[in-house]
């Protein structure tokens, strides 16, 4: 009967674990390529540099209001960072990338020598809408 209980149990639960960790995956994923997961503002108008075609690079300072991984004393400070994308036309553009413009970006730091040293970690997820929920759930996976 105890055997039976609990793969009743494990049957009807493990369905909502399943499904629970879902939506952390691709975060986890995320999180897992990035030095520094920030949120917070494009303080200036991002500079595009175009060094292959389809490729612009984004140059700007970025105001960082909260760490959700990373070095916790970039909190408050102002830091350089070039967000890479792939970009044939108009309508790739991310409307996030402007001045003042609030987002949650994954960053990676470039080699010594490198301006800026920040690069977003991944052409398509490397700036993201500032969601407080998704803040929260990369605070929690990246602890």
């Amino acid at each position: 009967m105890k055997l039976l209980t609990a793969l009743v149990t494990a049957c009807v639960l493990f369905p909502i674990v399943a499904w629970a960790d879902a939506g952390d995956g691709t975060l986890a994923f995320f999180l897992g390529k990035s030095d520094l997961v920030v949120i917070g503002k494009i303080k200036t108008e991002p500079i595009g540099i175009i060094s292959e075609s389809g490729v612009p690079n984004y140059v700007c300072d970025f105001e960082v209001f909260d760490v959700l991984k990373g070095d916790k004393t970039m909190n408050g400070k102002s830091i350089q960072i070039k967000i890479v994308r792939f970009e044939m036309d108009e309508k790739d553009r991310n409307p996030l990338i402007k001045k003042e413009s609030e987002c949650i970006v994954f960053l990676n730091m470039q080699p010594d020598g490198t301006v800026p040293r920040w690069a977003t970690a991944d052409f398509w997820f490397g700036i993201q809408h500032p969601s407080p929920w998704m803040a929260k759930s990369l605070k929690r996976l990246a602890k």
